[in-house]
């Protein structure tokens, strides 16, 4: 990831599982650098479906109860499922950039794309969702597993989405928000 995908950080955020279980809990400083940068910076953040589904698989290895902060705050909310045929301007349809994603993840994982989870590809695809229906001219997609943010990154290159959709590992993040502050 470049620098100039955190700046400027984009004004809202698509978070992954993986993002979330490293950051850790409340008491963590990764965590308090993170939401202290958010709320200070008005950053919007999204929870999308299968996210969700994960994080409810999850629950008894998280600190943090995020579906309940996305019903009681006002800074993080539930996406919608990404609708397949949405595009923005003369950029690919949410749908292509799914089934791209998906392939190339399971090609770098060496696993059978039928057996892999498709929450990391549904992530670029919401991101274009979002896009199209909100007012924000960036998105942030914030992970921690490589493997995922080079296949969304390769598919979104060369793109109307290149430059619009940032996808953001969580140590650059968290060092430039510390550096923020």
């Amino acid at each position: 990831m470049s620098e100039g995908a955190l700046t400027p950080f984009p004004p809202a955020v698509l978070l992954d599982t993986s993002f979330l279980r490293t950051l850790g809990g409340t008491r963590t400083s990764n965590y308090r650098t993170f939401i202290d940068y958010v709320e200070q910076h008005d950053v919007r953040l999204f929870l999308p479906p299968r996210v969700i589904a994960e994080l409810d698989e999850q629950q008894a290895y998280m600190s943090i109860d995020w579906v309940d902060k996305a019903e009681t705050t006002d800074w993080i909310e539930r996406t919608g499922t990404f609708q397949p045929g949405v595009r923005v301007h003369d950029g690919p349809r949410a749908g292509a950039i799914f089934d791209r994603v998906h392939a190339k993840i399971a090609k770098r994982e060496q696993i059978d794309p039928d057996e892999l989870r498709k929450t990391d590809a549904s992530l670029p695809a919401i991101a274009v969702m979002l896009l199209g229906s909100r007012v924000f001219d960036r998105i942030g997609i914030l992970l921690d597993d490589n493997h995922a943010a080079e296949s969304i990154a390769s598919v979104l290159q060369n793109t109307y989405y290149d430059g619009r959709v940032a996808v953001l590992n969580i140590w650059d993040t968290i060092s430039h928000m510390d550096t923020a502050r």
